[in-house]
């Protein structure tokens, strides 16, 4: 990936193709830092209004949470397979977009995002 422009540009077009679709499944896309460095990884998972980002290093995993958000329904994302994602780990799109800017920049992921080393109990 050239920038963060082009991620947010690609998730869009995932999005819109799977919204054409009619289906009730969201999309998810991968990034790394290079095919040489996959035990560190972002996983998006793209809604229309929220995204939810999924954050993978050193066999450890943290996933962002909305602590304003107490819906816990699942929305199903389709990354490889279809992945069950809790609803109050996306987070707003802006806010989504900031960390994955951050993280591409400087391998850091922004703290406002609240990462969470829980996935599967909300």
């Amino acid at each position: 990936m050239a920038g963060v422009d082009e991620v947010v540009t690609l998730a869009d077009q995932a999005a819109e193709l799977y919204l054409a679709e009619g289906g009730d499944r969201l999309a998810g896309m991968a990034l790394s830092h290079g095919a040489d460095v996959p035990e560190n990884s972002l996983n998006l998972f793209v809604g229309p209004a929220r995204w939810a980002i999924a954050h993978y290093a050193d066999f450890s995993q943290t996933v962002t949470r909305d602590p304003h958000r107490a819906d816990r329904t699942w929305q199903t994302v389709q990354l490889d397979e279809p992945l069950e994602i809790p609803s109050n780990c996306f987070i707003d799109r802006a806010l989504a977009i900031a960390t994955v800017s951050l993280w591409m920049a400087e391998d850091v992921l922004l703290e406002a995002a609240g990462f969470s080393d829980d996935l599967f109990n909300p």
